[in-house]
């Protein structure tokens, strides 16, 4: 079986100003879906959904992220109507509650490690996704499976150290698994990086979910919350509360 995992971030991976809560945790969310249950289902039905609420033009779709519907700008102002939004959500939340997905999410407290290591502190997008694929390469071994991993590109910089993390994981052992494990289960030697604006399903269902798991993950672990989960965010994570990993929430120190 193959597996397509589609990573989104919330939070930064900077050690800077983290007595500001909104810097303070950096997380990481993977969604994992079946090859054979995304194609042509998913996008076929994500699309369908924009189309019956926005003003839908083909050669430049609506890109849903949760910033667009926070916003309500452009093609997403139709939300300002509090029918129309409520009917929207409604339906979000029905396609969101039915994917066949599992979701792993891991937040980095970036000042806990900070203040414990110093200097020594690990790169946080490093360490993050190390432990985010861990988790989910076990879930794929289980299962004899194996995967390949887009993330959502953030820039080169960024970019380049998420593929540092991920080559160094198929080609150093460590605490977690050797390196032939890691390749066993994930045998593509680069990263699949799409941008936001190609409009790819799993992406934008990634951003969806992700910043609301890492609140979900800091509030179930008693820290400080840089905001209140709020009403949708509580709704977002009921509804996908079936599709999160067992072992799929995790903080990191």
């Amino acid at each position: 079986m193959s597996y397509r995992v589609y990573i989104d971030e919330s939070g930064d991976h900077s050690y800077k100003g983290l007595d500001d809560l909104s810097r303070r945790y950096l997380g990481l969310t993977g969604v994992v879906v079946l090859k054979a249950r995304y194609n042509p289902y998913i996008p076929n039905s994500l699309e369908s959904l924009k189309i019956r609420y926005f003003n839908y033009d083909s050669d430049n779709p609506p890109i849903l992220t949760r910033k667009s519907l926070i916003e309500r700008k452009s093609a997403f102002g139709v939300l300002r109507d509090n029918k129309t939004n409520a009917a929207w959500e409604e339906e979000l939340l029905s396609f969101l509650s039915a994917l066949p997905m599992q979701v792993f999410t891991i937040v980095k407290d970036k000042k806990e490690h900070f203040d414990r290591y110093a200097d020594a502190s690990w790169n946080p997008y490093d360490y993050s996704l190390k432990v985010l694929l861990n988790r989910i390469r076990g879930w794929l071994k289980l299962r004899k499976a194996t995967a390949d991993i887009m993330p959502e590109s953030r820039g080169t910089t960024e970019d380049n150290q998420l593929l540092a993390s991920y080559i160094s994981l198929r080609t150093e052992d460590s605490v977690y698994a050797t390196a032939a494990e890691c390749k066993a289960v994930f045998p593509n030697e680069r990263l699949l990086f799409k941008r936001k604006d190609q409009n790819i399903a799993g992406l934008q269902i990634a951003d969806l979910i992700a910043a609301e798991q890492k609140l979900l993950t800091v509030q179930e672990k008693g820290r400080p919350l840089p905001r209140n989960i709020g009403e949708f965010g509580e709704k977002v994570n009921k509804a996908i509360e079936g599709k999160v990993n067992q072992y799929g929430r995790y903080l990191l120190e």
